[in-house]
Parts: structure tokens; sequence; C-alpha cells
């Protein structure tokens, strides 16, 4: 069942970039049909920066929206994955967030995004209230129906921004809602919060921003010692910004709907080319994602677990969909943190290349360029913003011209790994460098060395596509240089003694020359 609310178009006031403000609390609620003697977990939808007010055809940007207007229903954009969560037990709210947005227009600020996170703070306290005491609109529907130390937030483009920073606001409060999912979804990162502690996904759409949220995830993956929350990144392929709210998509019949993916026709993005997933194609993406990610997380289904170790449900095809995984049961190898890492790695052991092989590290402090050549900063969404101070993701980039190997020795001590399931490290390919054939994948192989010194070797093409070229890259267009996984099961490796590894090697020279960056090199659970 779905139902709305709306309190007044000024009933929460805020700090914005100009002053104090005043905005609407408002929202769809989606819930199971029986709602008493059981008690369901509340997930929150945050909708991102859009036009607020609409006459006929004409946008506006004020709020409240002038007399003759209609407010823009951003909240309902992602009904249908609210319903879709609902009929598995959750309760779903949607909230609107048009008076934040109006001053936004004018450029990102702190204040507006201290904002989203204090409105959704203000939600909760709104159902905490229905759920306890009952009251209008609702009466006693709700009481007792919500578990709220099982809270999950999703935020879409400015919105993503705005549930981390909810995270951080509510655990600055106590943590008085138990937020035990974060998922931003394709958004901006304009002042890098970050959430740890909590299970984390990013979903990133290829044709739509540059991917500079993956840095929600590379800021958290070490930041708390003991992180029990997993981390993960979900790129589609062929998707854009807009279409995954269905109020934002071309057709809807609301000024500011569009496809925002720009380019020409030969590029992969572009809506003729197979390669590019239609408005109801990225619709199934986002249930299957948005939908599984809390059933995972916040309900518990294990039968969901594969997919979040990069197992593509059959729901998204055709769409191409790559995943990184950071669990908390993992032993890592090398985090490639900074220019120590390059003699010895995370575990203590020696690191060696040889052969035609040649390293050095990017991004980092530094924020050092890792492509061989551009001129944006937009192909480097690990490296954050120009002028934001905050350390980007610090990459070894590894470049050869005939065969060779780079090399992680295994202390002793760490050799038994019969424990995990995996080895992982992140990677892409450099498209910029000449090296690499035009439109071809690089496929390097890993190798593993026990203390007898018997080796095992697996092509790393045949069980991930995050070292292929990107499809069509065409010229002025922002491709990104965005690291995936790449997963290979210990299974692939027979004949080693896993109670006794020595020595991970990523071996050179299948193609006679190339260039890649990787990092997270570790086996994992």
């Amino acid at each position: 069942m779905s139902e709305t609310y709306n309190l007044g178009d000024r009933a929460f006031t805020f700090k914005g970039p100009d002053g104090s403000r005043r905005g609407e609390l408002a929202g769809v609620i989606h819930h199971p049909e029986q709602t008493r003697g059981r008690r369901f977990p509340l997930v929150v939808f945050l909708h991102g920066l859009q036009v607020t007010c609409a006459k006929g055809r004409t946008a506006g940007t004020s709020w409240p929206c002038p007399r003759g207007s209609r407010s823009v229903p951003s909240y309902r954009g992602y009904d249908y994955i609210g319903r879709r969560l609902a009929s598995h037990g959750y309760v779903v709210v949607s909230i609107s967030a048009n008076g934040i947005n109006a001053p936004d227009h004018g450029g990102p600020s702190p204040e507006g995004m201290t904002a989203r996170g204090l409105l959704v703070q203000k939600h909760l306290d709104l159902w905490k209230k229905w759920a306890t005491t009952g009251g209008k609109p609702f009466g006693a529907r709700f009481l007792g129906a919500i578990d709220f130390q099982r809270v999950g937030t999703m935020g879409h483009s400015r919105g993503g921004e705005g549930v981390v920073r909810h995270y951080q606001i509510n655990a600055a409060r106590g943590r008085p809602y138990g937020v035990r999912a974060v998922l931003p979804l394709d958004p901006s990162n304009f002042f890098r919060p970050v959430a740890t502690g909590t299970a984390l996904a990013v979903m990133l759409a290829r044709c739509g921003g540059n991917g500079i949220g993956v840095e929600y995830y590379d800021d958290a993956r070490y930041r708390l010692a003991g992180d029990r929350g997993a981390k993960h990144t979900v790129t589609v392929m062929g998707a854009n910004h807009n279409y995954f709210n269905t109020v934002w998509t071309t057709g809807s019949g609301w000024p500011g709907a569009s496809d925002d993916w720009r380019g020409g026709r030969l590029s992969a993005c572009h809506p003729s080319q197979r390669t590019r997933l239609t408005a109801a194609q990225q619709r199934d993406v986002g249930i299957a994602y948005v939908a599984g990610f809390f059933r995972r997380y916040l309900g518990g289904e294990q039968a969901l677990a594969p997919m979040w170790r990069g197992q593509t449900p059959r729901s998204v095809a055709p769409a191409k969909v790559l995943m990184s995984s950071l669990a908390p049961d993992r032993r890592d190898i090398n985090r490639l943190l900074n220019a120590s890492h390059l003699r010895r790695n995370t575990l203590g052991g020696q690191v060696t290349q040889a052969g035609r092989v040649s390293v050095k590290l990017c991004g980092g402090p530094r924020q050092l360029r890792c492509l061989h050549r551009t001129d944006t900063w937009a192909n480097e969404p690990h490296l954050g913003f120009p002028d934001n101070e905050v350390p980007g993701l610090s990459i070894l980039k590894i470049s050869w011209s005939g065969r060779g190997s780079y090399t992680n020795a295994i202390p002793a001590r760490y050799g038994d790994v019969r424990r995990y399931q995996s080895i992982v490290f992140r990677g892409a390919l450099d498209f910029t460098d000449p090296r690499n054939p035009r439109r071809r994948p690089q496929n390097v192989h890993i190798k593993l060395t026990d203390a007898w010194g018997r080796t095992a070797s697996a092509a790393t093409l045949r069980h991930s596509a995050a070292l292929n070229y990107p499809p069509r890259v065409v010229a002025n267009e922002e491709t990104p240089f965005l690291l995936n996984q790449v997963r290979v099961p210990l299974s692939a490796f027979p004949g080693v003694d896993l109670r006794n590894v020595r020595a991970v090697s990523l071996d050179f020279g299948v193609t006679p020359k190339g260039s890649i960056g990787i990092t997270d090199l570790a086996f994992t659970s």
C-alpha cells in the first residue's frame, strides 16, 4: 500500500547558504497491507537536485511554488522500488526536499548537505512519534510497526551525499536510530563525508556522472579499524543518471525530465546503441540492487549474498554490472596506501618486480594524475575535485613492455588462507596509454606460490571484466578511469597448498605491452 503525507510547505526550518530557510515536510510511505502485530525495517529515500516547481512545461526553482504552479514530485520517482520493498516486508518512506533544493540551485553548499541530513533525521523523528504514540495523519495505524534499530537510507544524486551526511548526524546524536545500511545512488560528493561502521553500497551510472561517488567507498575502506560493515561499489554499464527516478525520466511530463547523458552517436552511451539501457531496463537494475541491498543488509537474506559477491542477477539482463566488495572478513595483502608499500606490503612481506615492468604510485595526498594523458580531472574520479584538500585514492600504476611480474611475499604466519574463498584487487586499464591495444582487454595472470615452490596461475579475463577496454571511448567524452574488482576464486589454483602460500604475483606479457592501475590486493571471504 502507498499513502502520502504533507505537514506543510514551510514546516521544516533549516540553514541555507543564504541564511534561515523553510521547506516542506512531505513524503510517501509504502508499506505491507497488514501492519498490526509486526515490526518492519524502515528505509528512507531522498531525491537529489531538480527543478522544484512547474507551470505547464515551464520549470521553476523557487520555494514555495508561486500561485498557479505545482510542486515537482521528485520524491515519487522511486515508487517502483518502494513498492517492491514493501512487498517483501519493509516500510519505505520517500521524502520531498524541494525546499532545500531551491537555494541549492545557486551551487552546492555544506549547509545544503547538512540540511538534507537533518531533513532525514526529522522524518525519522516524526515516524518515531507516529509508531510510538500515534497521531495525525495516521492515527494508530503504525503503532509498534517499525523497528528503528533496522533503518536504511538511499539517496540519489545530491541526496546520496545527503544520506551520508545524515549518517554522521545520527552518529553525533548518539545513534538514536540504528542505521545499518546506506546506499548513495550515483551520488555527488562535493564535501567528502564518510560513513563507517555500516553496510555501504555506492551505485555508479556509467553513462551518468563521472563516477565521483566512488570516493565514498575509497574513503571508508580502512578508516575504521575492525569495521564490520561490508562496502560495495556497483558500476552499471549503459545507465544514465536520471532514469533511476521516473519523474526525471524523458516522457514523464514533468519539466526537467531528460536524458542527462550528452555525447555523439558513436558512443556506447548513445540511446541508439545496444550498450545503452532503456529507462525500463534501468529501473530493473534499480529494483534488483537497491531493493536487494536492503533485503541483504537489513533483512539478512542470505540467498541474496551471491549478488553482493559479483554474481549478476538474471532480472537485470541485458545490463552489465561490475561489482567491487570489501568484506569485513579478509586478509589485506597490500593496501597500497603510501610509498612504503612499494617495498613492504601490509603483511610485512617484501614487494618486488621482475622483467620489463615498472611501477609508481599515483593519486594519494598529492593527487598525482594516473592517466597517461588527460585534459580534465573529470576523467579521474578517484582523485576528487582539484580544489578539495582531501587526499585522493592511492593507486599503483603498473606498466610493462614485455614479460614480467609484480610479486608480494606472504610471511609464513599469514600463509594459511583456507578460510578465504577468493583473491581480489581493484583495477582499471589506462585507456589513454598507447601501450594498451585499443578496444582489447588486458589479461593479467594471478599466480600463487606455496612453501614448496609449487605454483598455479589463473587468467583474470576468465573471471572479471574490470580490465576491459572502456566501451566506445569518444573524443571529448568524460570517460572515467574507474577501478572495479577482479575476483578470482582460490579453487582456480589447483595444486597449491593453501595452508602455506608464500607469494602472490601478477604476471604480465600475455599482451606484449600495457598499463593498468590497481589497489586493494587481498584474500577475502
